[in-house]
């Protein structure tokens, strides 16, 4: 009986919030108009019994009004957050990047082929190639150890790719050896386009040499990436037994308490998967080198998606917080708001990876005394590349810097077409 004495105490109070509400409308309706009404001298007063009189709502209205409000409270102060998160990312044009003197390795090119740097034929687009569901944007690693402070070399290039139509995320490694033709300099490893004229120019030269256009690019040096890991409270990594001896015997752990890391899936701190991901000189099951190098990137930043997908929303936003001041970016507020809202939206649980060169498309050389992946056909490359990123070769390109636009329908497949394993560069990682 108590109980129904509340409830009904309760709708009575309803009611009376939504009427007082009703009636102050009708109020002010009724002043606007007779304020209007005398202005133009057609004053007619209204009523009292034209004011609406006190009745009793539906329960499910006043249900339906508390939902939306609440709606709308949560909506707009949840922008309002973001928005205000987003203000502690590094935004820059880039704009004042200084222009540095070109500089070439010295490698030991022992027992590579030496190719003439005159008798390369490399690729350089004036048509990149766009389309209106796929979003493209450069993510980049500074390595800049012992640079004194001053702008470092690329240790890591990625192709960060959001495929609406496929409801996919990609993530293309590029190869810091690869040779490409650098605009305004001579022909290098895609590396030195970044030490030459920073991201402006590293983002052209990705864009001229694989046709196809960047929306964005984002910058992290290896502090950031450490701290990044740290606060998501490290990655999920499994190592062989040669990468976690070579790790505890030298400085790529930088750290040396924490060269303690064994063989096995072990959770490694932002220090240890660093020092993981830089590992050259140790084999994974399938590549070497540079190769090797990249697959470890891939690996991590997969550990860290996966880390994301685990966490519930009120630790991403605090996790977001602290690490959001790590990140420099070319792309405006708005824009990321609006990355972020697709991302979520597609519902994605895996991250699609590929390496470009791809296997039977370049081949180790020596040119200008540096040990290079030289392309075979850097269109094979392009074809692959193409394939992936917006799941097909055939090239429809935009007009850029004033020549038309052209449409090409040669059609290529990927070596080994879009295998599971990274023996040519392509995986999917669930």
């Amino acid at each position: 009986m108590r109980d129904n004495e509340n409830n009904n105490d309760l709708n009575t109070a309803d009611e009376d919030l939504l009427n007082d509400i009703t009636n102050s409308l009708a109020n002010q309706i009724r002043q606007e108009y007779e304020q209007s009404a005398e202005s133009e001298n057609t004053f007619e007063p209204i009523e009292e019994e034209a004011i609406p009189k006190k009745k009793r709502f539906p329960r499910w209205l006043k249900v339906l009004t508390i939902i939306f409000s609440v709606i709308m409270v949560l909506t707009i102060g949840g922008m309002y957050v973001l928005s205000s998160y987003l203000d502690r990312i590094n935004y820059t044009d880039w704009s004042d990047t200084e222009q540095l003197a070109e500089e070439f390795d010295k490698d030991d090119v022992s027992g590579l082929d030496t190719v003439d740097p005159n008798s390369i034929d490399l690729n350089s687009s004036d048509t990149l190639r766009t389309d209106k569901d796929v979003i493209n944007v450069l993510l980049v690693g500074e390595e800049a150890i012992n640079d004194g402070g001053s702008r470092g070399r690329t240790d890591s290039m990625m192709i960060a790719t959001i495929n609406t139509s496929q409801k996919s995320l990609k993530l293309t490694s590029i190869m810091r050896d690869l040779y490409v033709a650098i605009p305004g300099y001579s022909d290098n490893k895609l590396n030195a386009a970044y030490h030459n004229g920073g991201m402006p120019l590293l983002k052209q030269t990705i864009e001229n040499n694989f046709d196809i256009e960047l929306d964005g690019s984002v910058l992290v040096n290896f502090s950031g990436f450490e701290q990044i890991i740290d606060r998501l409270g490290g990655v999920e990594i499994t190592l062989s037994s040669s990468e976690a001896s070579y790790l505890n015997r030298t400085n790529y752990i930088s750290n040396p308490r924490y060269r303690n890391v064994i063989a096995g899936k072990q959770t490694l701190n932002g220090n240890q998967a660093l020092g993981y991901s830089r590992i050259r000189y140790v084999k994974t099951e399938t590549e070497r080198d540079d190769f090797g190098r990249t697959s470890r990137q891939r690996t991590v930043l997969n550990a860290i998606f996966d880390k994301y997908k685990s966490k519930s929303l009120p630790e991403l936003v605090t996790i977001l917080y602290d690490i959001l001041p790590l990140v420099t970016t070319d792309i405006d507020k708005s824009t990321i708001m609006d990355y972020m809202t697709t991302v979520v939206t597609l519902g994605v649980t895996e991250l699609e990876t590929m390496r470009i060169p791809v296997d039977n498309a370049y081949s180790n050389s020596s040119v200008r005394g540096m040990s290079v992946l030289l392309p075979n056909s850097l269109q094979d490359n392009i074809n692959a590349l193409h394939t992936f990123i917006f799941g097909t070769d055939e090239s429809t390109y935009t007009e850029t810097n004033g020549v038309n636009g052209t449409t090409d329908n040669t059609s290529s497949t990927n070596t080994n077409g879009t295998s599971s394993t990274t023996t040519d560069g392509v995986s999917t990682q669930p």
